[in-house]
């Protein structure tokens, strides 16, 4: 994911409450953003917010007391996090209690997750300042302008350098830094394969996580997480965790496991290989040609990706378009189709169909002798490990992986014919068969002996097979 940058901050500001005039604006950044100064009321600056109208929400009711608050009010975004302080002693001047807020204005459809922690952190610190040597109550009832110094290089160095480190006196000093927020990384599974968009080795240190440095080595666009799991001695879940985290700053995007028995079709999208202006064309060129031949042409590379079609497998796609004779890597074109959204995977799910109408698949039932069904595909019963798998919602990939066998191995225990796809329903177009669940049911020659057992047999079942 690409970063587009930091919003800026436009204002900030220190607010109090004052047992008199109420809440009220002690420093601001720049001066007269948010309330007008006293010599500047005939000025023609005006403040960026009606500070008025959100005054009760800078210092709100106790219940929102440290916690994050966003204000929005006309073009601009107010974020702050309010803190009360109770002391008899300390504060019998101020009710008993101290109630301040340090706020950032942005605009108001700016990005601003990267300042949630900043602005949290800074109520914090400024919190246990208080508590420690009266940096805020101190300020409040004198014309010093400590704050004001603070709040005034925060503003400065934020908007300039993303960080600052001001040192309060010492013994403290605020450290902040802002660091890109990107959104939660989508659920690693078992059957997927990380492919790295950078060089993950050179940008690795010994300061790496131990997990994180062991997998990355096996890494290759070719191994799945549970052989790379297997491959460096590591947990499972440890591996996904860490290809989340790989995924998270962009390191690596997830693929499926390529198998000359797949099949993929093209997706409407392919029509940006021949916008000149995106400069795919010649990323795919680059990606997919063989290390020292010459380039193919494009015009066969999208002739070849608008060959991918449903019903056709890989193995099917290279003998029909004489894809040997092309100095191109078929997995690399693949791969490079897949993660650019050109082509998709068409996914083959078994399902589980009993030949009674009044009997139905629960494989998770306890109740139900699942050990000796019948599978009138083979003639021979399904291995239990495969039954729970079989209720439409597990593609080959998964169980594959889970049970560690070959797709042909699956297909010749479940009965599924290389033909099976001459029986689907012709997608209605190559580019429109995406959304389509096409189901495909197996329909063997029939014996006398096969019909007299389906009739007298309450264990006997179909297995069919959806793409989708």
């Amino acid at each position: 994911m690409e970063f587009q940058g930091f919003p800026r901050i436009h204002s900030i500001f220190y607010a109090v409450f004052d047992i008199i005039k109420g809440t009220v604006v002690q420093h601001q950044v720049p001066e007269g953003s948010i309330t007008p100064l006293a010599n500047q009321e005939e000025s023609t600056t005006k403040p960026l917010i009606e500070f008025e109208a959100i005054s009760e929400y800078v210092i709100p009711k106790k219940q929102l007391y440290k916690r994050l608050v966003t204000i929005c009010t006309n073009n601009y975004k107010v974020m702050g996090c309010p803190v009360i302080l109770n002391d008899h002693v300390k504060y019998r001047d101020f009710r008993n209690e101290f109630r301040f807020n340090l706020c950032f204005v942005f605009e108001r459809d700016a990005e601003t997750s990267s300042y949630e922690a900043v602005v949290r952190k800074l109520s914090r610190v400024l919190e246990g300042l208080e508590l420690e040597c009266d940096f805020l109550s101190q300020d409040a009832s004198s014309e010093t302008k400590s704050v004001q110094n603070v709040i005034e290089q925060l503003f400065e160095d934020l908007n300039s350098y993303c960080e600052c480190q001001i040192p309060i006196n010492a013994f403290n000093t605020i450290n902040l830094k802002l660091f890109p927020s990107y959104p939660n990384p989508s659920t690693v599974y078992d059957y997927q394969v990380p492919v790295c968009t950078v060089d993950v080795k050179k940008m690795m240190t010994h300061n790496w996580d131990i997990t994180v440095q062991k997998v990355t080595d096996h890494i290759n666009g070719i191994n799945h997480v549970k052989r790379i799991a297997d491959l460096s001695n590591v947990r499972t879940e440890w591996v996904r965790q860490s290809m989340e985290h790989l995924m998270y700053y962009g390191c690596i995007i997830m693929t499926d496991i390529f198998q000359f028995s797949n099949v993929y079709a093209v997706k409407p999208e392919i029509t940006r290989l021949l916008d000149d202006s995106s400069g795919l064309a010649q990323e795919c060129l680059r990606y997919i040609t063989l290390a020292n031949m010459p380039t193919p042409p494009l015009p066969r590379i999208f002739a070849l990706y608008c060959g991918l079609q449903y019903g056709s497998s890989v193995r099917d796609w290279i003998d029909e378009q004489h894809v040997v004779s092309l100095p191109i890597d078929v997995r690399r074109f693949i791969s490079f189709g897949i993660i650019k959204g050109l082509i998709y995977r068409v996914h083959k799910y078994p399902i589980l169909i009993s030949l009674n109408p009044n009997d139905s698949f629960e494989p998770n039932s306890a109740d139900k002798p699942f050990s000796n069904i019948i599978n009138l595909n083979t003639g021979t019963t399904i291995h239990s490990e495969i039954i729970p798998f079989l209720n439409g919602s597990h593609h080959y990939d998964e169980i594959c992986t889970t049970l560690k066998c070959s797709p042909q191995e699956l297909d010749e225990e479940l009965g599924f014919e290389e033909n099976a796809f001459e029986y689907a329903i012709p997608p209605l177009s190559s580019v429109s068969a995406e959304s389509a669940v096409r189901e495909t049911t197996q329909n063997p020659k029939e014996t006398p002996d096969d019909a007299k057992d389906e009739s007298s047999s309450m264990n006997q079942w179909r297995v069919k097979f959806i793409f989708r």
